[in-house]
């Protein structure tokens, strides 16, 4: 039986009658359940009929199996075929990704914290779409929000993004053009807060309007904290003055998204008008931070939107970014001593929270449509 098998899997190669081979190879495991030999041309079966994934696993498990050097001489020489198939499919498909229309435009490609239960999940995932080692992958994953992975154009970035999404793992792909077409209306104050808000603010043009809405208007809200750097003089060391850049305080940002109107209103507390508009408190005399801190309980009480708030640990990373990127307008027009990345990180953490909730709904609304149409057809 053995050397039938041998000859007629040989002669397969060419007459392409698989079938038959793999019901020589089902009646012969039912005969010797514990034969590896069968395991090996059951691999090389599915290999010669593109089922790689499968040959892959099952070279592997003769590799830990096997105490024939011959059998694992085969299966070695199997794991180096498919992957040499798996790379020219890859290549392959990428190169096809590449020559979409806007495959040029550059973008923006970050991987979304999994749940706990299906982290190593997710880290199996990118390992397998990138090639990287268990720990390499590992330095990719968010412990919460997201984290940006690659820059690259369009075509290569959703190219990946799909390969991630059929490994079950969540990211956000986005244009860079997208992102900074984004309308920002920046709030100079609050003309009134309560039964409806209306706000005086104005557009990246700086031009001045008028805007009444709805809390329930509010699809989310994102905020984050800047740093306003400073030069200070320290005594170093042998009692030397040393000039350092260090953190003298804090800018408070507060942006929400009408995804309706599809718009975003910036909060500022170093913008904000606090001598104008509805007033805050009974108080007189008070300071600029009492009075932000007034402003958020008002704000708080009356927006339910969800709140995102990770920008500090997001912006670890995406700083390192921020100069390989098209030039980002932060349209927040701080003093600062110098230009600072970190504006720049803000509206792209923002941004990229707008996009992030457009995707979900499209993935949810995907798997409704997929669950209907499981039904219908079952």
């Amino acid at each position: 039986m053995e050397a039938q098998i041998a000859a007629a899997l040989a002669a397969a190669s060419t007459a392409s009658d698989y079938s038959q081979i793999a019901k020589w190879l089902k009646q012969w495991q039912a005969n010797e359940p514990r034969n590896l030999l069968i395991r090996l041309y059951a691999a090389q079966l599915q290999e010669r009929t593109n089922r790689l994934e499968a040959a892959e696993k099952n070279y592997l498990e003769l590799l830990k199996q096997t105490p024939s050097s011959k059998i694992m001489s085969q299966a070695r020489a199997g794991i180096q075929r498919v992957q040499q198939q798996q790379a020219a499919i890859k290549a392959k498909a990428l190169s096809e990704a590449k020559q979409v229309v806007g495959g040029d435009e550059v973008s923006i490609l970050a991987i979304a914290a999994p749940p706990a239960s299906q982290r190593q999940q997710t880290l199996e995932g990118i390992a397998k779409v990138f090639d990287l080692d268990a720990y390499t992958a590992r330095l990719k994953v968010p412990a919460s929000g997201f984290r940006i992975h690659r820059i690259g154009p369009w075509g290569e970035i959703s190219f990946f993004a799909q390969a991630l999404k059929q490994v079950h793992v969540t990211t956000l792909a986005v244009q860079v053009s997208k992102v900074k077409a984004l309308p920002i209306f920046q709030i100079c104050y609050f003309e009134a807060i309560a039964p409806q808000p209306i706000v005086i603010c104005k557009n990246t043009a700086g031009q001045l309007g008028r805007l009444e809405f709805s809390w329930a208007e509010i699809t989310q809200q994102v905020s984050g904290q800047l740093p306003i750097f400073e030069q200070v003089a320290d005594i170093g060391h042998w009692g030397r003055t040393v000039h350092q850049e260090k953190v003298q305080d804090y800018i408070q940002v507060i942006d929400f998204h009408l995804k309706e109107r599809q718009i975003v209103l910036r909060l500022c507390d170093r913008l904000y008008q606090y001598q104008k508009g509805v007033s805050l408190t009974q108080q007189s005399e008070l300071n600029s931070r009492i009075l932000w801190n007034h402003l958020q309980a008002h704000l708080q009480q009356s927006i339910k939107a969800s709140h995102q708030n990770d920008f500090s640990r997001f912006s670890k990373g995406a700083l390192e970014f921020i100069d390989i990127l098209p030039p980002i307008h932060p349209y927040l027009d701080i003093d600062r001593r110098a230009p600072s990345h970190w504006d720049q990180a803000f509206h792209l953490y923002s941004g990229l929270c707008y996009f992030e909730t457009s995707i979900q709904k499209k993935h949810k609304l995907e798997q409704t449509q997929n669950r209907k149409s499981n039904s219908l057809s079952s």
